[in-house]
């Protein structure tokens, strides 16, 4: 049996000259993944990316050669075959990603997978599973937390924008309207939306209502709100701020505050009027110097400026009058010196132009003015005319009304 020992000992050193060390067995991970949008509205689309990594490392096998007293060692690849990758969900839609025959990836590498998602119409948390299955090993299960419009880990945000309407000009004492159009361009609904307006004067005060209550503003959805003001006729001319404060809340229950500022154009206007007219002598006769005089006066809430009046008597004299400016609550005197002609009453036209911040401004007013005969003749035939009607409505009263109730 000796002749078997070496033999043996020779099949033994074969047996032991290859050992190699036990390999890792390959295997998958999904490693990342990226959901875009993070959160999703109902039946919003959206992607999902998985990251897929072999987890492998390069496995190193050792061969013993005892024979020959050395030790070699051998690095070789492991790579994992991907058959299918696929996501799978009774809530979420998977419109498209289901992908076949993926092919194999070497030990430590990745590839990216990305699925195409429809959201579910109601909100929530929901778990869409990716399925990996490999060749010879063991199959993946991994879930992915979907988001959809909760008030958790939020990155979509509501921006709400705001558009006005407000007139070019507002004359002190008057009430103006504003439009204002809330719109939430943001890529998310805002919730509990309240809307508070407040003047920074008091010669400016809301109408309607000081403050405005919305449940919901989805997203692209508007809302319009029609305000009314008023002013007081001492309110300062200028640029009056009203400032509207906008709170609501986001899909992850934090609040927004935002400011926005009406800048009302406060513009005074100037109101021209007769305020007195006279004449120097009070009674005119024919062919006397005479001085009228119309006080104008300013009953608005601005300056009117570079002030002049006009006359169209036919009489010689100056009929322009120069008066510049007139104040508020202020008059002015436009003094006309003229020739008075012949006499009777005599209608003519006061035309006054001035300017304020609205423009050139043109206003007109009928007037009469009376001239005597220089030889009292016309006194004296007034005063005829005054006693034949005085004693015509005497000779009424006292005889054809008295014979008139007699007879009845």
């Amino acid at each position: 049996m000796k002749p078997f020992l070496p033999a043996l000992a020779c099949l033994l050193v074969l047996f032991l000259a290859i050992a190699p060390v036990q390999a890792e067995n390959p295997t998958v991970i999904v490693a990342d993944y990226t959901i875009s949008p993070s959160v999703l509205q109902p039946g919003d689309v959206g992607t999902i990316t998985a990251v897929i990594k072999n987890t492998a490392t390069i496995a190193n096998i050792r061969e013993n050669i005892q024979s020959a007293g050395s030790e070699t060692i051998k690095s070789t690849d492991i790579n994992v075959n991907i058959e299918s990758v696929q996501l799978e969900s009774k809530d979420v839609e998977v419109v498209s990603g289901n992908y076949k025959q993926v092919g194999e990836i070497g030990p430590g590498q990745s590839i990216p997978i990305t699925f195409l998602i429809r959201a579910p119409a109601q909100d929530g948390i929901y778990f869409p599973e990716i399925w990996i299955d490999v060749t010879g090993g063991e199959s993946v299960r991994q879930p992915i937390p979907v988001n959809v419009n909760t008030q958790i880990a939020i990155l979509k945000k509501p921006a709400i924008t705001v558009s006005k309407t407000i007139p070019d000009s507002v004359n002190p004492g008057d009430d103006f309207p504003v439009r204002v159009i809330l719109e939430n361009n943001g890529l998310s609904g805002a919730d509990e939306i309240v809307i508070s307006v407040n003047s920074s004067t008091s010669t400016i005060a809301p109408k309607t209502a000081n403050n405005y209550h919305f449940n919901r503003l989805s997203k692209g959805e508007k809302v319009i709100l029609d305000m009314n003001f008023a002013t007081d006729k001492n309110a300062p001319l200028g640029l009056s701020p009203v400032t509207l404060t906008i709170r609501f809340a986001n899909a992850d229950g934090s609040y927004t505050t935002q400011t926005e500022t009406l800048g009302i154009p406060i513009k005074g206007k100037a109101t021209i009027g007769i305020a007195s007219l006279s004449t120097d002598p009070e009674q005119i006769k024919k062919g006397d110097p005479v001085n009228l005089i119309i006080r104008l006066e300013n009953t608005g809430t601005d300056n009117a400026n570079s002030v002049k009046a006009s006359i169209d008597l036919p009489m010689s004299g100056g009929k322009e009058a120069y008066v510049g400016k007139i104040e508020p609550n202020n008059d002015a005197p436009a003094v006309f010196s003229l020739q008075a002609g012949d006499f009777g009453n005599y209608a003519y036209n006061l035309t006054v132009e001035y300017q304020d911040d609205y423009g050139m401004h043109t206003k007109t007013e009928r007037l009469t003015m009376t001239v005597l005969d220089g030889n009292g003749t016309w006194l004296l035939i007034t005063v005829l005319l005054l006693l034949v009607a005085a004693g015509g409505a005497g000779y009424w009263y006292f005889i054809l009304r008295k014979k008139g109730t007699s007879d009845a």
